[in-house]
This record gives C-alpha cells, structure tokens and sequence, in this order.
C-alpha cells in the first residue's frame, strides 16, 4: 500500500478548488459478477463524475486517509484505469467521446468497489458512518443485482480455472452476502440506496441510465445517453447455462431467493 501518511495536495483538482460543486459521494454494494463494472463506467463517463475503478475506498477510510487524499486517489485510479483500457473479465468498458477519468464541473465522486465494500460493512458496520463523516457529503449508493443463478455460476466459473472450486460453498457465500446488503438496507434510510437490476439495464439502457442520472441529482445529455446505450451488451449473459447442476443445488438457491424481497422476480427458468 502507498505511503497514506505523506500525501500533499497535487494539481490534480486545481488545488483542490475542483471539489467545491461536489454534492454526493457514490460507492456500491453487493457481488462481484454482477454488473458493477458496466454501470461503474457508464457512470464514470459523465462529465459531472468519477468513479474509480475498485480502489478499495472503504479500506483507506479504515487506515485514516482524508477527504482530498481519498478524492485525489479516486481521481487517479479513474485516470489509470482509462489509460489501460478500462477493461474487465476480458471486456472492454472505454466509452468513446466521453469523460471517463475527466470532468467539466465534478458533482459526484465514488469507488466501484460492490462485493469488498459489502464484506467491509459486514465486519464494520459503522464504517458507512465513519465514510459520511470523513467527507462530509450525502452518500448515494448503488445495489447492482444479476439472477443469482447467473452471479453465482459465473464466480464458479472464474475461480474454476484456479482450481476446484465447492460450489455449495460458493452459493453459501452468495447469499451470506444478500444477507449482509439486506441488513444494511434495514438500517439506511431508502432515498440513498437505489436497486439496479443488470438485466433491466442491459433490456432498457436509455431507461435506466436515466434513473441512474436522477439517483446521483445530475443531468443526463443527449450526446452522452446514445455514448453509453451504444457500448451495453445486446442481451445478459445466462452463465447459469454454462455449469451443470444437480437439482439440489437448483432447488437451495430458489429457496434462499424467497429471503429477499430484491431477488424475488428471479428463477432458474427464466
């Protein structure tokens, strides 16, 4: 880890007076595999946004960094991760003709950070209040949800190249994690947290781009909706398909899907 303790204020942000129209700080909960990486980048293509690309945020407010410390990190792993393409599982998420790793006025700053943040809270569950009161600006958080069949084969897929991988252990750790955001949903007020379905986005992107906009209280231009429809999938990627399972394992995970009130639209079927 860099040297947390010897940071000086840099150009980046014209010293630091780019932060003045700030008006909300924005992270994410959840899974890996679900889609963080899309909405993540869409929004870093806003002229008004940066969203670093996993820094890990929560874990510098834990080793005591700043409020400009941390923004100037975010900055620069936004900036970073645009000049090495913005990619992720092999795809790239670079929106041409946009301000990723850029701005005009900047208004919201965040991390794309959803399965670590969640495990984070889990051992911290005071860390969200620290976060508020380290930087001092509202916090909008984004909930990003795929069907768990398709989350939970494709982390099985990915870690399957490593090694044999227990997939009733990895469905245990899928919905340890729906337990962990359902509790911090339960003690955070609504307004701040937003569900985001992937499949929804991938159906309806103008749509949900739109909601995404509004949630963060920012403008959604004409040139920078069409930017952002143009590089989102065609149609979700049903990875459930891709992995045998027992109907055992078919039946647990719709049995813990009735826990969730966020995930009860979705099935093995469809």
């Amino acid at each position: 880890m860099e040297n947390l303790s010897s940071f000086t204020p840099t150009d980046s942000f014209g010293d630091c007076d780019g932060l003045v129209d700030l008006s909300a700080y924005c992270m994410f909960l959840g899974y890996a595999r679900s889609g963080h990486s899309l909405v993540g980048a869409l929004l870093d293509a806003h002229p008004h946004v940066i969203i670093a690309d996993q820094l890990d945020a929560l874990e510098k407010i834990q080793a005591g960094v700043g409020k400009e410390h941390l923004f100037y990190l975010l900055l620069q792993n936004s900036r970073s991760r645009v000049e090495e393409g913005r990619a992720r599982g092999g795809h790239s998420y670079r929106i041409p003709g946009q301000w990723q790793g850029s701005f005009t006025t900047l208004k919201v700053i965040g991390d794309k950070k959803g399965q670590r943040a969640t495990l984070r809270l889990r051992q911290d569950p005071e860390l969200l209040k620290k976060l508020g009161e380290v930087l001092g600006l509202p916090i909008k958080i984004f909930h990003v949800i795929r069907n768990p069949y398709d989350n939970i084969a494709t982390k099985y897929l990915k870690r399957s190249r490593h090694g044999v991988v227990d997939f009733r252990a990895l469905i245990e750790e899928h919905f340890l994690l729906c337990e962990t955001v359902k509790e911090i949903k339960g003690k955070i007020k609504k307004h701040i947290i937003l569900d985001v379905y992937h499949e929804a986005l991938i159906e309806n992107p103008a749509k949900w781009i739109r909601i995404l906009c509004d949630f963060l209280g920012i403008d959604c231009p004409d040139n920078y909706l069409s930017s952002c429809s143009d590089v989102i999938f065609s149609s979700p990627n049903k990875s459930r398909h891709d992995v045998v399972w027992s109907q055992e394992e078919i039946e647990l995970v719709r049995a813990k899907i009735c826990s969730f009130d966020f995930l009860s639209h979705y099935s093995f079927e469809l």
